[in-house]
C-alpha cells in the first residue's frame, strides 16, 4: 500500500517513486508536446494565446505538464496494484478529473484539496490584485525611469545594427553574465553595431532607477523597450488577463483522460501572468522599432523558447520578416525542461526563431527531439569560457571539499540540501560542505525556506564558480549547466535525482559522474570519489578534455563574427 500521495504541483513524492517519475516524464515528453501542439493549431494566429501559461510548455513555471505525469503514474500505481489511500492535490480541476478517472477504475481512493497555511491563503486572494495593479504600475514605473534617464543613453545608430536580448540579474550590471567575451574579439567599429536589450530579473522596484542609471552609462551598448514602447502597449499587455479567459479550449485526451479542465484552470488563474505581460511588451517593442526607422541586420534572443521569447521572435518574425532571427541556447538543457525543445506548430507559426545555435556540437541533435527539420548550428560558448583555460586552484590537502551548487528552483534547492542533511554521519569529518547558491536566489531565502535546524557544516561560499569548484574534490547539484561544466574540467559530479531531469548527456560514462537519489547513495559515491586512486583522476581528467571539445565551442573572433552574422572579411 502507498499510502498518502502528494501530487501538488511542488509537492515530494516519495523517493522509492522518483525513478518511475523520471521515466514517466521521459516517455511521454513527446505525447505531450503533440498535445500543445494540437491546442496551438486552434488559436495559433492568437498571440494571447503563446503568451499564455500552458502555451509555453515551460515545465518550471506552468504545472500541465506536472499534472498530466500524475495522470500516468497514477495509472502505473493501480496496474501494479499498489493504490493509494489518499491522493493530495492543490488543482481543483485535478481533483476532479482524478476523481473522474478513478471512478472509472472502480478505485476508491480520498482525493483532498491542499489546506495551505493563512500565509498562503493571502498570498492567494492578493495575487489577484498584484496582478491587476500592481504589475501594471511596476511597468509603468519602469517606463517613468526609462523616460527620466534617456538622456544618459547613447542613440542607436543609423546602420544595420545587431540587437541581443539579455537578462541582468543582480551583480551582472555591469559583468555580463550571458555572453561574456563576446564583445572582446570584435573592433571598435563593430562593437558599435552590437545593441543588448536588457531584461530586468531579480531587482526590487526601489532598485529601478540605479540600475537604469547604470545601464545607460555603460560601455557596452544598452537599448531598453520602455525607450521606444507607448501607453497604449502597456495597455494592451494589461488587456491580457481578460482576452485570455475568451479563448475556448476543446476537449483534449491524454491518456484517455480529458485534461482541458486543467488547460482552463491555468488559464484563468493569476499565476505567470507578469510573465504574459512581457511577452506582450517584447511583441510590441519589435512593433515600434519598426516605426521607429530602426534598421536591424541581426536579431538574438536568449533561447529558452519560453512565452516571453515567443513574444519576442513573433514580434521580429512578423515586423521584421527580412531580417534574420537566430536562437542562442547558452547552457547544456535537461530532458524535462520541454519549452527549450521547439516543436513543429512553433516553427508553422514564426513564434521562434529561424535558426537556433547551440553551445556544442554534442547538444545538436538534442535540439530536434520535437523538430527533425530545424535549422541548428554551433555557437561560441560565451559563459564556459574558463573550461578552456589553465587551471589555477587545487583543493585544499587538509580536507575533502564539496561544493554544492543550487539550482534556480528553489524548492529543488532545498531538496538537495535536506538530502545532504538527512544523516550527516554517513559523512566523514574530513569533509567540507560548501553550499553556492543560484545568483537569483540570496543566501537568506536559501536559509529561509530551508528551517530552523541549519546544518553547521553547510557553509555558504559566494565569488566565482570557477574559481570555487576548482578548489574542490567534488560538485553535487541537480538540474543546472554546472554540472556538465565541472565535469569538463575532469572533477567528478553527483547529481541528485529530482523530478525535472538529469542534466548529464548519456553520452558521458557514468564512471565521472553518479546520479543519487538518497543519502546513502550519496554517501557511497562521496566514499567512491574521495578514494579515487592518481590513475582514476588522470583518466577522468582525459574525459574533462573530451566533454569540452564537444560540449563547450571556444570563443574566437571567427566564430564570434559568424555568430552575429559579421562578414569574415571585414575588420
Amino acid at each position: 500500500m502507498v499510502g498518502q500521495l502528494d501530487l501538488r504541483y511542488h509537492g515530494k513524492i516519495p523517493s522509492k517513486y522518483v525513478k518511475l517519475w523520471e521515466q514517466i516524464a521521459y516517455e511521454m515528453s513527446k505525447s505531450f508536446a503533440d498535445l500543445i501542439d494540437s491546442l496551438s493549431k486552434e488559436h495559433a494566429k492568437n498571440i494571447d494565446w503563446w503568451a499564455s501559461s500552458p502555451a509555453s510548455r515551460n515545465t518550471l513555471a506552468s504545472p500541465l505538464f506536472h499534472y498530466c505525469c500524475c495522470i500516468s503514474l497514477l495509472r502505473e500505481l493501480i496496474r501494479k496494484g499498489k493504490p493509494v489511500t489518499e491522493i493530495i492535490t492543490d488543482s481543483m480541476a485535478f481533483k476532479k478529473i482524478t476523481e473522474e478517472y478513478l471512478v472509472g477504475q472502480r478505485v476508491s481512493v480520498k482525493v483532498t484539496l491542499d489546506r495551505t497555511s493563512i500565509k498562503q491563503r493571502l498570498k492567494k486572494i492578493l495575487r489577484p490584485v498584484y496582478t491587476l495593479f500592481g504589475i501594471p504600475v511596476q511597468h509603468l514605473f519602469l517606463s517613468l525611469i526609462a523616460k527620466r534617464t534617456q538622456h544618459l543613453g547613447k542613440p542607436l545608430l543609423s546602420d544595420p545594427l545587431v540587437l541581443i536580448d539579455t537578462v541582468i540579474m543582480p551583480g551582472y550590471i555591469d559583468r555580463d553574465r550571458n555572453y561574456p567575451g563576446l564583445l572582446n574579439v570584435l573592433s571598435e567599429k563593430e562593437k558599435g553595431s552590437v545593441w543588448f536589450v536588457p531584461l530586468l530579473y531579480g531587482f526590487r522596484p526601489w532598485q529601478y532607477l540605479s540600475v537604469i542609471r547604470q545601464l545607460r552609462r555603460s560601455e557596452r551598448n544598452f537599448v531598453l523597450k520602455e525607450d521606444y514602447l507607448e501607453f497604449k502597449d502597456f495597455l494592451f499587455a494589461w488587456g491580457h488577463i481578460l482576452r485570455v479567459r475568451l479563448l475556448k479550449i476543446k476537449p483534449c485526451l491524454f491518456q484517455g483522460v480529458d485534461i482541458s479542465r486543467l488547460v482552463q484552470e491555468e488559464m484563468k488563474s493569476f499565476k505567470g501572468i507578469g510573465a504574459s505581460s512581457t511577452t506582450l511588451l517584447n511583441y510590441r517593442f519589435a512593433r515600434r522599432l519598426k516605426e521607429a526607422n530602426i534598421n536591424l541586420r541581426l536579431v538574438v534572443d536568449w533561447f529558452e523558447n519560453q512565452n516571453i521569447g515567443k513574444g519576442w521572435n513573433a514580434g521580429f518574425r512578423r515586423y521584421y520578416p527580412e531580417t534574420l532571427t537566430r536562437g542562442y541556447q547558452g547552457f547544456a538543457v535537461t530532458p524535462h525542461y520541454l519549452c527549450m525543445y521547439p516543436t513543429e506548430e512553433e516553427k508553422k507559426n514564426a513564434v521562434i526563431p529561424h535558426e537556433i545555435t547551440v553551445i556544442g556540437k554534442g547538444l545538436v541533435d538534442s535540439v530536434h527531439k520535437f523538430c527533425p527539420d530545424l535549422q541548428v548550428m554551433v555557437a561560441p560558448a560565451f559563459r564556459f569560457q574558463k573550461v578552456w583555460q589553465e587551471r589555477k586552484c587545487f583543493p585544499a590537502s587538509s580536507a575533502y571539499t564539496i561544493l554544492v551548487a543550487l539550482p534556480i528552483m528553489v524548492s529543488d534547492a532545498i531538496n538537495i540540501l535536506t538530502v545532504l542533511a538527512h544523516d550527516k554521519a554517513d559523512l566523514n569529518k574530513n569533509i567540507r560542505l560548501w553550499i553556492k547558491p543560484h545568483p537569483a536566489t540570496p543566501p537568506s531565502i536559501i536559509k529561509k525556506n530551508f528551517g530552523k535546524d541549519w546544518p553547521k557544516e553547510f557553509e555558504f561560499i559566494g565569488g566565482d564558480f570557477n574559481e570555487c569548484v576548482e578548489k574542490s574534490n567534488l560538485l553535487i547539484s541537480s538540474v543546472s549547466s554546472v554540472c556538465l561544466e565541472t565535469l569538463a574540467k575532469g572533477i567528478p559530479v553527483i547529481v541528485v535525482g529530482n523530478r525535472y531531469g538529469n542534466p548529464i548527456p548519456g553520452t558521458i560514462t557514468e564512471d565521472i559522474w553518479r546520479l543519487c537519489y538518497s543519502p546513502k547513495e550519496i554517501a557511497k559515491a562521496i566514499q567512491c570519489y574521495k578514494n579515487r586512486s592518481q590513475e582514476k583522476i588522470k583518466e577522468h581528467e582525459e574525459v574533462g578534455r573530451e566533454i569540452r571539445a564537444q560540449y563547450f565551442e571556444q570563443v574566437t573572433r571567427d566564430g564570434v563574427k559568424k555568430f552575429l552574422n559579421i562578414g569574415l572579411d571585414e575588420g
